[in-house]
């Protein structure tokens, strides 16, 4: 297989999809993407260039339509290797604030066609604050259309949600959002995306998407919470005790089905998982901590 426990101390049901920003809950066959963004290029076309933090409009910058593309060669490569039966967007499925545009409208249409050309005959989209204008869309298509999801996965209380307003955590064990777009920068000049595991001061953990859309790397992964943009990150989070799991592509290797090829941890600070899927051989890292990951990603 090509899953890697999101906890590797308790089983939680829900897995990293090796050399993928997305999350698979086992138990309900659910594979969870969020910040997909599409339309962001004909925004930029436009002028319509919206940051994390706000909104404002510059010259038009026509960059490569790569977004959509990106997400179905993910969708394309994670079908062939585990089973879905149901798909969540965990919010910012467009990118327009203001505004549904071609470019949105005409992806999310091919996007869901995808999807159910694969066999994927449910599902979600969680409303993210681009999600404006969006509805309609998704009601033609057949798309529900949520503010959250609470599940129960192997006992345990999970909650969906954007992250982009503030939800009350206390009772939930896994908390997951997406909004942040959390990256950490190694070696000065690469930014890798990362899933962030944060212990939450109400009880449970928060987990952190990285966004799908390869255009938006987000904020860098630190342990001050008044630079992150969610307010369960800025009320709640221990961030000194967060952990960053990220992957790399080691390149080509013999064509096989997914599987593990071994684990290794290395005392108790750097947890590494290698994989091969198909002909590539991915190695999924766990850093124990952020201060960690900047020792050891920091020349010299």
């Amino acid at each position: 297989m090509v899953l890697r426990p999101i906890v590797k101390e308790v089983d939680t049901g829900i897995y990293v999809v090796a050399g993928t920003p997305f999350l698979y809950i086992s138990p309900s066959r659910t594979l969870l993407m969020a910040d997909l963004h599409l339309g962001f290029e004909e925004a930029a076309s436009r002028g319509l260039i919206y940051s994390l933090r706000g909104g404002s409009g510059y010259g038009g910058i026509f960059i490569p339509r790569i977004q959509l593309k990106r997400v179905l060669q993910y969708l394309d490569q994670v079908s062939q290797v585990i089973t879905i039966d149901k798909i969540v967007i965990n919010g910012d499925l467009k990118h327009a604030f203001d505004r549904l545009l071609r470019q949105e409208r005409e992806e999310v249409g091919e996007l869901v066609k995808r999807i159910r050309d694969i066999g994927v005959k449910e599902v979600e989209v969680v409303r993210g604050n681009h999600d404006n204008f969006i509805k309609p869309v998704l009601k033609k298509l057949g798309v529900e259309f949520v503010d959250s999801i609470e599940v129960m996965v192997n006992n345990k209380k999970v909650l969906l949600v954007h992250g982009h307003e503030y939800v009350d955590t206390s009772g939930k064990d896994i908390v997951i959002i997406g909004h942040e777009h959390p990256s950490f920068r190694c070696f000065g000049a690469y930014r890798f995306p990362v899933f962030m595991k944060i212990p939450l001061e109400t009880g449970g953990i928060l987990i952190i998407m990285p966004a799908t859309g390869p255009y938006h790397p987000g904020i860098n992964a630190s342990i001050n919470r008044e630079e992150y943009l969610s307010p369960i990150v800025r009320r709640h989070a221990i961030l000194e005790n967060a952990s960053l799991i990220t992957w790399l592509n080691l390149g080509s290797a013999e064509p096989i089905t997914g599987q593990l090829l071994e684990s290794i941890p290395t005392r108790g600070i750097l947890d590494v998982d290698r994989f091969l899927l198909k002909n590539m051989e991915i190695a999924v890292l766990e850093f124990k901590d952020i201060e960690i990951a900047h020792v050891l990603c920091t020349p010299g």
